[in-house]
């Protein structure tokens, strides 16, 4: 399993690389803030776009994808409904939530452990297009109904924000795109490319700033939140992807293991970046970040010994 260490290494040499620039202070105050944005509005959308227009759409509606996908709604589901009408927290909280347990760090660490472990990376397009195209797009029209103001009664109130947002408009055009096969012009195409390869570091290096003042115990108020993230991101989500993929789908051997292995991922550093533009979960969405992909270490290496 040497290779699941090398995937989190990766990750590690870039935070430490944020940590240190938001320890020495070079970038400023608002350093991070400015490397948020730049992820938010220009290298996922680019990305996005990029990632979408040169992928088979069939991918995403392969069988598999009922258990990683399936997972992925069940835990975020559970943990919308715990946190919204359970524990009686913002709609906000409740969003973010779900995306803690159900947006899985696909992009940054599941193309390593893809090349390195499964031997594929085929198994990663199914998974990051679901997230980008369905997770990404209906979480942010959650997020931006619930900041309208009720006083706003116009039909179009709650759609116009979604139009908007950069995430959507980039998975629109890439569908656009590898629906119809259209290809821009290489001196269009690369600068776009470019861009877009900003995105996974950029969330790294932003996550790396957050900790410059170190990384210490929960607060209170957010902790028993953060065992219930961890609990589902880790332990319940692997479970039903394997139950649905297993018993239910019967898929056996390689493709089951990258069916639970890309279920038991931890939780994206996208979702960091979107709690910073929405202003909304900051602290919680950071350590849930930093202690799944802490544990996500042992997990993965208990899926390998049950399963690979």
């Amino acid at each position: 399993m040497l290779a699941v260490f090398e995937g989190f290494a990766v990750i590690a040499g870039v935070i430490l690389v944020g940590f240190i620039l938001g320890r020495s202070g070079v970038l400023g105050p608002h350093g991070q803030q400015v490397i948020a944005k730049l992820v938010f509005y220009a290298g996922t959308p680019t990305l996005l776009y990029v990632t979408v227009a040169e992928t088979d759409l069939g991918l995403i509606f392969n069988t598999a994808l009922f258990a990683t996908g399936g997972s992925a709604l069940i835990v975020g589901a559970a943990l919308f409904v715990l946190t919204k009408w359970i524990r009686r927290r913002s709609t906000g909280e409740a969003l973010f939530s779900a995306w803690a347990t159900s947006y899985v760090n696909i992009g940054n660490l599941g193309i390593p452990i893809a090349a390195y472990v499964l031997h594929d990376i085929g198994y990663v397009a199914p998974v990051l297009l679901f997230q980008l195209l369905v997770l990404a797009p209906i979480g942010m029209a959650v997020l931006d109904g619930a900041g309208k103001k009720k006083i706003d009664s116009h039909w179009y109130s709650g759609i116009l924000p979604v139009l908007k947002n950069p995430i959507v408009l980039g998975a629109t055009a890439g569908v656009a795109a590898s629906a119809t096969s259209f290809e821009l012009p290489r001196f269009i195409f690369e600068p776009i490319d470019m861009i877009g390869a900003t995105a996974v570091p950029g969330a790294l290096l932003a996550f790396g700033i957050s900790l410059k003042d170190g990384w210490g115990i929960p607060v209170k108020g957010t902790r028993s939140q953060l065992s219930y993230i961890t609990s589902a991101k880790l332990i319940a989500q692997p479970v039903i992807a394997w139950a649905i993929g297993g018993p239910l789908l019967g898929y056996d051997g390689i493709d089951l293991f990258a069916i639970v292995v890309t279920s038991a991922l931890p939780t994206a550093q996208n979702v960091y970046i979107y709690s910073m533009q929405y202003r909304q979960s900051e602290a919680l969405m950071r350590d849930a970040v930093f202690i799944t992909t802490v544990l996500s270490v042992p997990a993965l290496v208990i899926i390998a010994a049950l399963l690979g």
